[in-house]
């Protein structure tokens, strides 16, 4: 006899069984299954199939009552009963014990059963290792732990073996000597040392000028260190960039050698065709991205020395002496003129001033900043919305041989060391309306350090 269930109702031999009727049928169907199990003649193999058999229909008609947790059940059951259709005996046995393992399955989803967990135990460090209470005051207490500070006199000791003093550097052996307890900078600045800071992007075309003027810089070769950053490349600067540190640090004379050579990638991917860099609508993205590129390189390249020169890439023209010059105003802050020689319209075959962020403010431009809104952008050049009212370096006389500047460029800028170290670096974001190398120049002065300029000290840029 066979029984399936459609919907609500029971299906026997073809015939629809509902109502009072169907569960009559299924009161019969329960008493044979309990008779199939415990009065079965047959062999193992078909009283198992036979109780299956009748355990499925009971699973249907449950389902027809209980709803779909037990039409899921059946569904296993009927698929395993396919499956024990082939007379091996071993396959029924199989059957058996997975027909088990899925009924715990199927508990475990439904009923919410879950196995008890082992809860690990969590222990509590409460002792206090390296701190205890000295009267009102606490002390570390390092016993056995090494520190990188120096031990110096004022701990009490007032002798020490040659093995230990070996173990101490210059400075630490020079603090104990002197009884000093405390370090007035971590590292001293090689005098007169010069790092030389360069960011780059598809230069290619440049470089062999680039490092034809850096070798008639006339300045220790030695005392000379280089960094350069190359970024967002399509062309084989960073290639080429790689041969000149090959040829300058491993192939050439050591005498030519400089002191370091290092060379960093960084992509910021931010693209813009080169006609339009000086509009002013993409003035504040691409000079922000450009303090971003210069923060990079010194806060990496910046060691011991005592000087940072900012040079740009496509300089063509700079007086080997200019270093010197510009090392002996000794200025926080000091930037050169940078020129172009114009190759057309009015003043073609003349030089005009190419880097108009170095300027100076004037009492028309303080009274305009007093009526900006706080993220107005300022900029130099044509286009832009505001009129600045700015001094700049081509504004000066012959006679202006060093002048205070507000704002500098960062075509050939040379720095102390010590205003990087201190913190200041290039805002990528609005300070006192400015980003970039006018923002750095702002935030020199906001921290007491002076910024100036050289009017008549030229650097030339490429002809655009």
């Amino acid at each position: 006899m066979g029984y399936t269930l459609c919907t609500n109702r029971i299906v026997e031999h073809g015939q629809s069984v509902q109502g009072q009727d169907a569960r009559d049928l299924m009161t019969r169907i329960q008493h044979r299954g309990k008779s199939a199990v415990s009065n079965a003649q047959g062999t193992p193999r078909e009283t198992i199939l036979h109780y299956f058999w009748l355990t499925s229909h009971l699973g249907v008609l449950d389902a027809g009552v209980m709803g779909s947790v037990q039409l899921q059940q059946d569904w296993y059951l009927r698929s395993i009963r396919v499956w024990m259709r082939p007379k091996s005996a071993t396959r029924v046995m199989i059957a058996l014990v997975l027909t088990c393992i899925l009924a715990v399955l199927l508990s475990l989803r439904y009923l919410n059963y879950s196995l008890p967990v082992a809860k690990e135990e969590i222990k509590v460090e409460t002792e206090t290792k390296y701190i205890e209470a000295l009267g009102y005051e606490y002390q570390p207490q390092p016993k056995d732990k090494q520190s990188w500070l120096p031990k110096l006199i004022s701990y009490g000791k007032s002798s020490w073996s040659k093995s230990e003093l070996d173990s101490f550097s210059d400075e630490s052996r020079k603090i104990l000597k002197t009884g000093e307890d405390f370090v007035p900078q971590t590292l001293d600045p090689d005098s007169d040392s010069l790092l030389i800071l360069t960011p780059l992007k598809n230069s290619a075309k440049h470089l062999a000028k680039y490092f034809e003027l850096i070798d008639k810089i006339e300045y220790p070769r030695h005392k000379i260190s280089l960094a350069i950053l190359v970024s967002d490349s399509t062309d084989n600067t960073l290639q080429q960039v790689v041969k000149a540190k090959k040829k300058y640090q491993e192939q050439g004379p050591k005498e030519l050698r400089f002191g370091r050579f290092e060379i960093y990638r960084q992509d910021f991917f931010y693209t813009m065709h080169r006609d339009q860099r000086h509009l002013y609508r993409n003035q504040f993205d691409r000079r922000s991205l450009m303090a971003r590129a210069r923060n990079y390189l010194w806060t990496r390249a910046l060691k011991n020395e005592q000087w940072v020169l900012w040079i740009d890439g496509d300089l063509v023209e700079y007086a080997p002496s200019l270093v010197n010059d510009m090392i002996a105003f000794d200025k926080d802050v000091l930037v050169a003129n940078c020129v172009v020689l114009k190759t057309y319209g009015t003043y073609k075959g003349k030089k005009i001033v190419y880097d108009l962020n170095s300027w100076q403010e004037t009492p028309e431009s303080l009274a305009m900043i007093k009526d900006l809104k706080e993220d107005d952008f300022l900029v130099e050049g044509d286009g832009t919305p505001f009129t600045t009212h700015r001094k700049h370096l081509n504004g000066f006389g012959k006679d202006d041989i060093i002048v205070p500047l507000d704002g500098v460029g960062g075509t050939f800028t040379l720095i102390k060391s010590h205003v990087h170290r201190s913190g200041v670096g290039f805002p990528a974001w609005l300070f006192q309306h400015q980003v970039e190398t006018e923002g750095f120049a702002k935030l020199a002065k906001a921290h007491g350090f002076g910024v100036f300029g050289l009017p008549n000290h030229h650097v030339r840029h490429e002809s655009e």
